[in-house]
């Protein structure tokens, strides 16, 4: 009898469910979408109301185009948001929306937090530089601002353990990788932070526990569930990882070295470390590559191909009627615009913050512009420049890590950039190193997916996990003739920022 795991992708503007055999081949998926909401600028937020209902219809729909028994499918996992803000009440009701990863209220408390607990120390002791996207800030505005909704929390809820209640867990349950992605985990012993917590007033009771072992079962999907999802009831419910662990385990990066580069709604370069050293210069994220046994280092981009998004929507209503009439992709439609156009996009630079620069930049008032137009540029240039722009933040990022002494010699890419050759290419020339694509490109769902397989023993462990179901199937080698005019283009989208920040992101 064949068995099956199903992967969920709890992402940040949508949702996708994937059923995979156990070599990581895909048998269905389906995809949904649900909004954010911006009450104020910078500030961002969700409620469960979009959110719930969209996770269920995409497991329903993935698990009927699968045409694979429900009774089949042995276990699920979660891919969850990180950094979000749950306040829960007794009654586990979410008490104000949730407080979203790209939110950037917590940037006024940035100073205050660093007088309480200096950024050396605080680096020390969580792997993260001390910055607006960790909840740590957020909820020292929320606990000084909204102090009845504070009264009230007795949960300060992870997307992993709030998800995995509502699928059926029986308590609260979160995974390292999202605990790290708080700012109050000591990512060295794994352990909530006593230092940080008190800082917050936040008695670590009020906090989900860890899960420490991959896929650990907490639960079982109930008949209610079921009939939403088309789940069996009693599928065992497990403990995946933040996302972008997900996709990290689901791009193979699992020994020291490996490196996985996620370009989706949020952009990062996973680089495997088998010790949790340190960013001599304190810019890059050290966190537990949870389930594996070893760490991450990192940065990453808060807006990356929501910054192609973005264009889409606000710039691209001709190339979305022309898809719309045709059945294609509108991305698909861009990028051949794109193509048309020679590297450097004709002297456009943009810069893509669109919610504060993070990576190496860590400046949260930072925003996107283009520089460099004339009369003679065209909606092509802007086009290819906005996925430059993208790359460029990646390169900085991976520019930093060869910096703290961490060699990337190949990147296995996931995420949408993934599903573009042009992108792709774009990729392995800008960094004049290869890019590798996987078997499939939903690797937040197949990390999801194989936790859940680790959890009920149909794989040993992370390694084999990985062995059995990651498979790289596509190398993209760089094209030396076109570093030279990579090189300039990045050298202008430098200059750009350093001539606004001192001035104007501030």
């Amino acid at each position: 009898m064949a068995e099956y795991l199903l992967g969920l992708d709890e992402g940040t503007t949508g949702c996708k469910a994937c059923v995979f055999d156990l070599d990581g081949n895909v048998i269905a998926s389906d995809y949904r979408e649900y909004p954010c909401y911006y009450p104020q600028k910078g500030w961002v937020e969700q409620i469960p109301e979009d959110i719930t209902p969209a996770l269920y219809a995409s497991v329903k729909a993935a698990v009927e185009a699968s045409g694979v028994d429900p009774a089949d499918i042995k276990a699920m996992g979660i891919s969850s948001q990180g950094s979000v803000i749950g306040l829960l009440d007794e009654d586990g009701k979410l008490i104000r929306p949730f407080v979203g990863w790209q939110d950037l209220r917590g940037e006024e408390t940035l100073a205050q937090l660093g007088e309480k607990l200096d950024k050396d120390t605080y680096y020390k002791i969580t792997g993260n530089p001390l910055g607006s996207t960790w909840s740590y800030s957020k909820l020292e505005w929320l606990r000084e601002n909204e102090p009845e909704n504070w009264a009230k929390t007795a949960l300060f809820s992870t997307n992993q353990d709030y998800f995995l209640r509502a699928f059926g867990a029986e308590d609260y349950w979160t995974d390292l990788s999202s605990a790290s992605r708080e700012g109050t985990l000591i990512t060295d012993t794994f352990d909530w932070d006593p230092v940080t917590h008190d800082i917050l007033g936040i008695p670590i009771e009020k906090r989900a526990k860890i899960a420490l072992e991959p896929g650990k079962v907490v639960g079982h999907i109930t008949a209610e569930v079921a009939a939403q999802t088309g789940l069996a009831e009693g599928t065992a419910l497990c403990v995946a990882a933040h996302d972008q662990n997900c996709s990290t385990f689901g791009g193979g990066a699992v020994n020291p070295g490996e490196t996985v580069m996620v370009i989706g709604t949020f952009g990062s370069c996973f680089v495997v470390l088998g010790e949790p050293n340190r960013d001599p210069a304190g810019k890059l994220v050290v966190k537990p590559n949870h389930g594996v046994g070893n760490w991450t280092i990192e940065a990453f981009s808060l807006t990356s191909a929501s910054a192609f998004r973005w264009y889409r929507d606000t710039l691209a209503d001709m190339e979305r009627s022309v898809a719309a009439e045709s059945g294609r992709d509108p991305y698909d439609v861009i990028t051949e615009s794109v193509a048309q156009v020679p590297p450097g996009a004709n002297g456009v630079t943009f810069l893509p913050y669109l919610q504060g620069a993070a990576g190496s930049r860590q400046n949260g008032k930072a925003q996107a512009t283009f520089i460099g137009m004339s009369l003679g540029t065209t909606k092509a240039d802007m086009a290819r420049a906005v996925l430059e722009g993208i790359c460029f933040e990646m390169r900085e990022i991976v520019e930093a890590q060869k910096q703290a002494g961490i060699e990337v010699t190949s990147i296995r890419l996931t995420g949408g950039a993934a599903k573009s050759p042009l992108w792709c290419q774009m990729l392995a020339d800008i960094f004049q190193c290869p890019i590798d694509l996987l078997q499939t490109s939903e690797t937040g769902c197949l990390g999801a997916a194989l936790y859940s397989g680790i959890g009920i023993g149909l794989y040993p462990d992370a390694q084999a996990a990985v062995k059995r179901a990651v498979k790289v199937t596509k190398r993209y080698e760089p094209k030396p003739e076109n570093a030279a005019a990579y090189d300039a283009a990045f050298a202008r989208f430098v200059a750009v920022y350093e001539a606004l920040e001192p001035t104007i992101f501030v």
